[in-house]
């Protein structure tokens, strides 16, 4: 099966926006922030005398935590926009083609297979089909690409199929059933 698309600006942002509230780093990272702002807050003024000072200082560590990863993924978003080209091959055309041995991507500035062994995770997250090749690199398929939501549902299923033959996990269905990041 092969699909061609045209990553777009917009699609990198929508992808990240996407993702952003189903990835467990998120939490674990305002976890993280809200324990640094708590320490804060106790190295600054002692730990709290009083049930209010106590329900102040825990809320405002929460909050520190939300805006810190909010303020992250705006600059991260800043950085990726101004990054991205299709003289490096994030934006632009992509035809990417899918076989038993794996994903194979071509653009203007890259070409190469992807085996499904090496390949995290395969999922669908809003109007995308993410390729989790590592931690933070994807391959996004948008749906827009197809000409038919039973088009990209198609690609969706046999995507799966072979990304969970190759990781020896029973085949679980189309896009309706696959698990969300």
């Amino acid at each position: 099966m092969k699909v061609n698309t045209n990553i777009s600006k917009m699609d990198l942002v929508c992808f990240n926006l996407a993702i952003f509230p189903k990835s467990r780093s998120t939490y674990v990272s305002i976890l993280v922030i809200a324990m640094f702002v708590f320490g804060f807050f106790c190295w600054k003024n002692g730990f709290p005398q009083t049930q209010n000072n106590w329900i102040a200082i825990l809320v405002g560590s929460i909050g520190g935590g939300f805006f810190g990863v909010l303020f992250n993924l705006v600059f991260s978003m800043i950085l990726i926009l101004l990054m991205s080209s299709a003289k490096n091959g994030i934006l632009g055309e992509h035809e990417y083609t899918l076989s038993p041995e794996g994903l194979y991507e071509k653009t203007l500035a890259n070409e190469g297979l992807s085996k499904w062994s090496g390949i995290t995770k395969v999922n669908v997250a809003g109007s995308y089909l993410l390729f989790q090749i590592s931690g933070y690199l994807f391959h996004i398929v948008p749906a827009r690409s197809f000409n038919s939501k039973e088009d990209f549902n198609e690609f969706v299923s046999v995507s799966m199929k072979y990304w969970q033959k190759a990781h020896n996990k029973p085949f679980q269905g189309t896009a309706g059933g696959s698990r969300y990041f």
